[in-house]
């Protein structure tokens, strides 16, 4: 699994970045393109993290919050290969349809609807500037999971309907460094849901992360495990 990710981080370089050479990244060697950056950085020690990647989403004009947990190791400080897992949280809906309430009112025949979606996903990303307190990325994933839409009124389900999904996401984040375990940031980009595309749309996040990973690796060589 590391080596598919490996391989498909470089790949997703050739094809964004066209093996432009990298004039501006803080400490890299500046002969170098990303490409030859990441295969450079993938040869080092690996060191595994694990961080909380909630974010907005908007589906279908509803504004839904998502939780994320994200899981993979980091090569040089500076390129990250992960997993993840994302899921719409809440229950979000909009009038459907309103045959017989007043403009502007509900009533019990008001049907709603309300969307969602869950999947998994693999990626990476890799950190085009890199400094003491900065860090600036575009990371892209590939993923598989399911959506869901409803229909709805105040007396029962009117239709639950589910559709595979394969999201393609892609985005730019910022992030600054508080403390060593202790991070803020924020980021935007967007979602393309093949096969389902009702489920594409932007996404945006915002907050402060805590660095389990960091927490972690540095524990145990304070245990001398």
């Amino acid at each position: 699994m590391l080596l598919i990710l490996k391989r498909i981080l470089i790949l997703t370089a050739v094809l964004v970045m066209a093996n432009n050479p990298l004039k501006s990244q803080n400490k890299v060697n500046f002969k170098l393109g990303i490409v030859d950056s990441i295969r450079k950085d993938l040869t080092y020690k690996k060191e595994f993290y694990i961080c909380l990647d909630g974010k907005n989403s908007i589906i279908q004009g509803l504004n839904l919050k998502m939780f994320g947990l994200q899981a993979g190791y980091s090569f040089n400080n500076r390129t990250n290969l992960f997993l993840g897992y994302y899921s719409t949280l809440g229950d979000k809906s909009r009038v459907y349809d309103n045959p017989t309430a007043e403009f502007g009112k509900t009533d019990s025949n008001t049907i709603n609807s309300t969307y969602g979606t869950a999947y998994f996903n693999i990626g990476g990303e890799y950190y085009f500037y890199n400094s003491k307190r900065w860090r600036l990325t575009f990371p892209v994933a590939i993923g598989l999971g399911t959506g869901w839409d409803q229909l709805y009124n105040s007396k029962k389900t009117l239709q639950f309907k589910r559709e595979f999904t394969m999201p393609i996401e892609v985005g730019f984040y910022a992030s600054y460094k508080i403390k060593w375990w202790l991070w803020f940031g924020a980021g935007a980009g967007t979602r393309i849901s093949t096969f389902a595309p009702q489920y594409s749309g932007p996404f945006y996040t915002y907050g402060f992360s805590l660095r389990f990973g960091e927490i972690y690796n540095r524990g145990k060589k304070a245990l001398g495990i």
